[in-house]
């Protein structure tokens, strides 16, 4: 009995633990809002046929009033469960709206950005409304835009998430289709959905190793195409992966081979200075 009553305490303690921690960041969170301390960071994605950049997902980093930089792992989940994430996901939008509109008519012009909503957000009844209003604010070409949503977004809330990716389509902007391998992809959903884009999991590059993972990649590619969707191949890292995604039918190539993420000013550096070898 004793024992019981001893493990049952630790268990209580452990989540009383766990709980007051979730509750501090939460804090901090709110102030890091507050305080603009959310970071947009870029991560380019090459053109398979002539390796030029054409353009970057857009990824968050909180840099915190100490100076420190703290990955998403720390805090998605957090605003995930608390709801949160909704915010965050607006405040990103807004983000990647501003900085198109700084690239109007400069060297990055063409680029396009994508900005990865997640699936709470997607399901807002009032989702397509927000994003117009942010978008409003600032001048640039909507197709340079690229919303991308998960999977599991299209089960949240089926008949919401379908009218809100039908509607932003409609105002101009494209949709990608992420992590397509990492999960349970429903064919039909390729189908069904107006997607522009679906984006390979690293899962299916790192099968390449096997006869099998080869034509499984170049199915998948095969499969896109045929229903006139763009790919992307995420996740490329070493030479060997670069060496088989070029030489490939899929259309564009990202991954720590060519870029890691790099903050806004860094970005546009790496990006004059890549550009400047094909001239």
């Amino acid at each position: 009995m004793g024992n019981k009553l001893t493990e049952s305490f630790k268990n209580g303690a452990s989540y009383s633990r766990a709980f007051l921690k979730e509750r501090k960041l939460l804090k901090e969170i709110a102030t890091a809002f507050e305080n603009n301390e959310f970071q947009m960071h870029l991560q380019f994605i090459v053109d398979n046929k002539n390796k030029k950049i054409v353009s970057a997902e857009t990824l968050s980093r909180w840099v915190n009033s100490a100076g420190e930089t703290i990955f998403p792992g720390t805090y998605i989940g957090l605003m995930e469960k608390s709801g949160l994430i909704v915010t965050f996901d607006y405040y990103m939008f807004e983000k990647v709206c501003k900085k198109l509109s700084e690239w109007n008519g400069t060297e990055f012009g063409n680029f396009t950005l994508s900005c990865n909503i997640t699936r709470l957000t997607i399901s807002e009844k009032d989702f397509v409304q927000r994003i117009k209003e942010i978008a409003q604010k600032y001048d640039f070409d909507r197709k340079k835009l690229l919303i991308e949503i998960t999977e599991d977004s299209l089960e949240k809330n089926l008949v919401t998430a379908m009218y809100n990716i039908i509607k932003v389509k409609e105002l101009g902007f494209r949709i990608a289709l992420d992590d397509i391998g990492s999960g349970y992809t429903s064919f039909i959903s390729l189908c069904e959905y107006p997607i522009d884009v679906i984006k390979l999991d690293r899962e299916i590059l790192l099968l390449t190793g096997t006869e099998k993972g080869k034509k499984l990649f170049k199915g998948l590619v095969s499969l896109a195409h045929n229903l006139n969707l763009t790919i992307v191949c995420e996740g490329v890292e070493t030479e060997e992966q670069n060496d088989f995604v070029s030489n490939s039918d899929c259309d564009y190539i990202q991954g720590w081979y060519y870029t890691k993420a790099l903050t806004e000013n860094k970005a546009e550096a790496f990006a004059r200075g890549y550009m400047n070898k094909f001239i």
